[in-house]
């Protein structure tokens, strides 16, 4: 029986602000494939054979987050995951993975940025092989495009593109090379791969063939086509519809999409009385054929009395997301005569939109009155209805 030698650790970075993203969610956490992004690195890292030992370096705010992922990952990656907060920078951020991996003791380090979910096991392997052969190795792709520098006066002029190549992740080190690369003095703004802390050492940088799929994903749109180099073209779609409705009662504040409203009325409901998120959460579990709000919380049940809306929609995202769905967008329609919605929407969208894990223009909340007509119209009612549209690849 031959012995798999575990020589390697990584480090999947996943501590970065998105700001070219757009949104409030950050992009490793939007949903991609069923999944939040940062999990497709994690699955195709823990097929690699002589892993020893994989760190996720996120935001201090999403440690809890990321922890919760465990129970839904494979046997062997759970006992070999470490999680921990990351640094200001990119730089910083690696560093706290090797420290992470120090109990481990890999002789060799792949460095790998969450953003780039396709990345496939023959590339981690052929990168690592080209490490443990030469110390240092990056994957990446020759330029075919044209390429023009643009000055500062708007003016632009070609630049020979002989000999560039794109480079990519994940970057494989040996481990003593890195650590000691990391601790030399640099500009961590300026530095945007852990390839360019190695050269400065003087040491030699290996070359792999990249893949044309491993995309990095920065602006939105690059979520659908990333999907698309993968496979996951042919998205299955469904849409369910939720709907709503409490009695209003003298004393606020209201709470409505997981935002207190300031204003005199509060919603009356066994729990928080949060209709948006009743609406949005039954919109959910219909799209995907999994009964609806009360079917798995209770108005009847002591536990949910007074109960933050809010994880009533994170547990109906986590069932779909066992099925492989993740939500695409929502539309809601509140129907309110005070308080007035328009002040507020912002954000509502906002926190929708992070529940959701979406960016923000894939979130709709809109507000209509009864004109006086009903108990909506005579400020006794409000009520919710949702439209969610769930895919899965």
């Amino acid at each position: 029986m031959t012995t798999v030698r575990r020589d390697l650790g990584a480090i999947v970075v996943a501590a970065g602000r998105s700001t070219r993203m757009g949104g409030t969610t950050p992009k490793v956490w939007l949903p991609y494939r069923g999944e939040p992004l940062l999990v497709s690195s994690l699955r195709t890292i823990a097929a690699v054979e002589s892993l020893a030992a994989v760190v996720l370096v996120v935001r201090e705010e999403e440690l809890a987050r990321a922890e919760a992922l465990r129970p839904s990952l494979p046997a062997p990656l759970r006992e070999r995951l470490h999680v921990v907060a990351g640094g200001r920078e990119r730089s910083d951020s690696v560093r706290c993975g090797l420290a992470a991996l120090a109990a481990a003791a890999p002789s060799i380090v792949l460095v790998h940025d969450a953003a780039r979910p396709n990345a496939s096991r023959s590339l981690f392997e052929r990168v690592a092989a080209a490490a443990r052969e030469h110390g240092a190795a990056v994957p990446g792709l020759p330029i075919v495009d044209t390429l023009r520098r643009r000055s500062a006066d708007g003016r632009s002029a070609t630049v020979d593109r002989s000999g560039l190549h794109a480079v990519q992740t994940p970057q494989g080190f040996a481990r003593e090379l890195l650590e000691r690369a990391h601790a030399q003095p640099a500009d961590a703004a300026a530095t945007t791969d852990d390839a360019m802390l190695v050269e400065a050492l003087g040491a030699p940088i290996a070359w792999v063939d990249g893949e044309a799929a491993n995309l990095k994903v920065t602006l939105p749109a690059d979520l659908e086509l990333a999907a698309r180099l993968a496979g996951g073209a042919t998205m299955e779609r469904r849409v369910g519809l939720g709907h709503d409705l409490h009695r209003l009662a003298p004393g606020g504040p209201l709470r409505l999409g997981g935002v207190d409203l300031a204003g005199d009325v509060h919603a009356v409901g066994h729990s928080d009385g949060d209709a948006l998120l009743h609406a949005v959460t039954d919109a959910l579990l219909g799209a995907c054929a999994l009964g609806d709000i009360g079917t798995h919380f209770s108005d009847k049940a002591a536990e949910n009395r007074g109960r933050d809306s809010a994880e009533f929609l994170r547990h109906a995202i986590a069932l779909a997301a066992q099925r492989g769905f993740a939500p695409l967008q929502v539309d809601v329609v509140v129907r309110l005569e005070k308080p007035k919605l328009a002040p507020h929407r912002a954000a509502l969208v906002a926190r929708l939109a992070e529940l959701l894990g979406l960016p923000l223009d894939a979130v709709s909340i809109k507000a209509k009155t009864a004109e006086g007509v009903d108990a909506i119209g005579e400020g006794r009612a409000l009520a919710c209805d949702a439209v969610v549209q769930m895919g899965r690849s």
